[in-house]
């Protein structure tokens, strides 16, 4: 990424936008930080289209592409929190029944009117599921309105297990209707954090030193306040 982007080791941003070619190499887009030289999502959208087009698809039409499984339950809460999206959770505590209601639901989570509007867990592990309140506990499909850090959750929708494959599409529906994003104010949503004592650790390592020295003096005068 570091190379992608032309900066010098150890100090790669905190993102990094470009679109490549299916060789995974050649570039199609210029390297940034984000997207934004596009102007606008419709441009966006039009654009990948257009490079889209001159590369033809190698898999059947009937293909249906796996599950975008974020793979613990307690930072797919964070996601959902972070995008702002609510968050589906299939729990058993079988690993085969559990992977029968992935199966189940797969076809209905690349639905046009559901790409990309969840985040999406599972889990054999009756504990992942304390965090969110609502909840029966029970094997099946959950749609959970995420709070507003991801250290919690509230349970909207539910689906038991055995009728996953019959009922999915329309427990998605409503739990989609029915989530209300929350309106965030950047600099109030991370005093707020500090005040609650609620900090996030990235996963990987953050390399950008702009943002790793932003927190720390936005930590320190925070922490020096009368």
């Amino acid at each position: 990424m570091e190379e992608l982007l032309g900066v010098q080791k150890g100090t790669l941003p905190n993102t990094v936008f470009c679109m490549l070619a299916p060789d995974g190499k050649t570039r199609l887009s210029r390297p940034s930080r984000s997207p934004s030289f596009f102007r606008t999502p419709e441009n966006l959208a039009t654009q990948m289209q257009r490079l889209a087009a001159g590369y033809k698809s190698t898999v059947p039409d009937s293909f249906v592409a796996p599950i975008p499984l974020i793979h613990r339950v307690d930072l797919a809460l964070n996601v959902a929190a972070s995008d702002n999206r609510p968050l589906i959770v299939a729990y058993h505590s079988n690993t085969d029944e559990l992977n029968t209601i992935l199966n189940s639901v797969k076809h209905v989570i690349w639905e046009p009117e559901f790409i990309g509007q969840f985040m999406i867990a599972a889990t054999t592990q009756p504990e992942d599921l304390k965090p969110l309140s609502g909840g029966t506990g029970e094997p099946g499909l959950y749609v959970i309105e995420p709070d507003e850090y991801g250290v919690s959750g509230k349970v909207t929708r539910f689906v038991d297990a055995q009728k996953v494959d019959v009922l999915a599409k329309t427990t998605l529906a409503l739990g989609l209707n029915s989530f209300q994003p929350f309106e965030k104010n950047h600099q109030q949503h991370i005093r707020s954090g500090y005040l609650f004592g609620i900090e996030w650790d990235t996963v990987v390592p953050e390399s950008d030193p702009m943002s790793v020295q932003a927190k720390q003096r936005y930590k320190a005068r925070f922490n020096n306040r009368p």
